[in-house]
Formats: C-alpha cells, sequence, structure tokens
C-alpha cells in the first residue's frame, strides 16, 4: 500500500465525510452486521445523543461487551474509529485484532500501547490525544506501517524510536490544539533517518532543541506543516524550497511565515 495524492494532501485521516457515510456507526454489539469496518461509539453514554444510558453499570455493560467480542472475534475487522473515549481495556482487545490495517482513534485514557505490536497488518495508525502514554516503543515495532499520526503525547519527549519505521510515509506530531496544550520535543535528529517521508506535520509543540533543521532533509516531502514560532520563521525560506513540496501549511499559507 502506498499513501494516495489526497491522504498526502488532507492527511490520511482527515474527515472525508462521504468516507465515512460508508461505514456504519454502532454503540452496542447487537448493532454490528457483521462488516469489516465499524465506527465504534461505546463510552461517554447518557448523553443528549444516548439518554436510555442512565447508569454506571449499563454504560459498563457496553464497553464489557465489545472487550469480549474483540477478544474472542480476531479476525472480525481490517478498519475501526473510536470517537469517544477510549480507556485502556478496550484498547487492549481492539489490539487482538489480527486483521486490521487501519485504527483512529480519537482519544483515550490509555498509558500503555505494549498491546498494539500485535497490531502485526496495521499500515495507518491514528491515536488521538494520549496524554498519559508512557512510551512509544511499541510503535517502533510495526513494520508494515505507512501513516502514523499521534496527538498531546505529553510524557514523550523523544520520538527516536520512530525512525525504525522504514515504511513510513506520512508522520504527524501534535500537541492539543484546542487548550492549547503544547508537548515539548527534544529533537528532530531522528528524521535525518527517514528519508522516505512524503508528509510531516509538527503542531503545538516546544522543541527544546529550537534546531528545525533536519526536516531539510526530508527530500521528498510533499506536505508540511509547522507552527509559525521564530525559530520556523527563520527558516521559512529554505523550507518551501524542498524539492517535492506542494501541500501544508508552509506552501498554502505563507502569510502565517511572512511576518
Amino acid at each position: 500500500m502506498k499513501l494516495t495524492s489526497k491522504q498526502i494532501e488532507f492527511g490520511f485521516n482527515y474527515y472525508f465525510k462521504e468516507e465515512h457515510d460508508q461505514i456504519k456507526s454502532v454503540v452496542e454489539v447487537s448493532e454490528y452486521n457483521g462488516a469489516e469496518k465499524l465506527i465504534i461509539n461505546c463510552t461517554q453514554l447518557g448523553d443528549s445523543l444516548t439518554p436510555q444510558y442512565k447508569t454506571t453499570k449499563e454504560k459498563k455493560r457496553v464497553v464489557t461487551e465489545w472487550c469480549a467480542f474483540l477478544t474472542q472475534n480476531q479476525t472480525a475487522f481490517t478498519e475501526l474509529h473510536f470517537g469517544t473515549r477510549m480507556p485502556q481495556e478496550l484498547f487492549d482487545a481492539v489490539c487482538k485484532q489480527k486483521l486490521l490495517k487501519r485504527l483512529e482513534i480519537k482519544w483515550g485514557g490509555y498509558k500503555d500501547l505494549s498491546a498494539i505490536e500485535n497490531l502485526k497488518n496495521i499500515e495507518l495508525l491514528h491515536i488521538g490525544s494520549g496524554a498519559g502514554v508512557e512510551s512509544i516503543k511499541p510503535l517502533a515495532k510495526l513494520e508494515k506501517l505507512i501513516g502514523l499520526s499521534v496527538e498531546n503525547f505529553q510524557k514523550i519527549a523523544s520520538y527516536t524510536d520512530l525512525s525504525n519505521l522504514s515504511a513510513l510515509e506520512s508522520l504527524s506530531i501534535e500537541g492539543d490544539a484546542f487548550g492549547p496544550q503544547y508537548i515539548k520535543i527534544d529533537h528532530l535528529d531522528f528524521l535525518s533517518a527517514m528519508p522516505q517521508l512524503k508528509f510531516f506535520r509538527l503542531l503545538t509543540e516546544r522543541l527544546q532543541s529550537k534546531d528545525y533543521s533536519p526536516i531539510l532533509s526530508l527530500k521528498k516531502l510533499q506536505h508540511l506543516s509547522m507552527s509559525a514560532n521564530k525559530e520556523v520563521l527563520k527558516r521559512y525560506d529554505q523550507l518551501l524550497e524542498l524539492p517535492e513540496l506542494k501541500w501544508g501549511t508552509i506552501k498554502t499559507r505563507p502569510e502565517l511565515y511572512r511576518k
């Protein structure tokens, strides 16, 4: 698999309504109809959209049933999306899906990503707002990974382990733009070992080294989106000269960097 031009232009996890509308969205296991692609929103129940779930016991039952189903039916899915908070036990159960090629998680209370090593066929992975994540070493074991997006990993300062992902074409590392909550990153030296990248997004971060020059080694980049901070502004003209660049804020939003 290779990323499509559309995925490189917008990001593989961009919300394309027409694509999402083709995937069934469910709350309960009983709603599942055998499809290999599914949107599961089984937590944060009891709101205006799901008022029927009134007690903690009812809400817990729904999650418990999904954990059991995912554990007992390990070849059911190739693509899963989770739009509500994912607890650790649900994360671990999802990671038993042996045929999963795409997984997108909006946010969650997961700290331990080690179970993800079981996803031997995963190609596209988005792990949203994971402030509690303690290590990204398990991600480095995903040899078929082509697209990776991580958000708000507050406890991670080094992303060097990701340089092992030789098939990776798209990498997005972000804090939480809505807070905003910035993440601290030690350095970007690991990028020099990832010349195959075509998409790179780095937002809502505080780069401790203040050195963005490793990005200049990414000669295959077609999309580059970055924060408009003082150090990036100094490098803007150099970044703009990357030979394949045609998308992302560096190319399409020059007014952000011409201050």
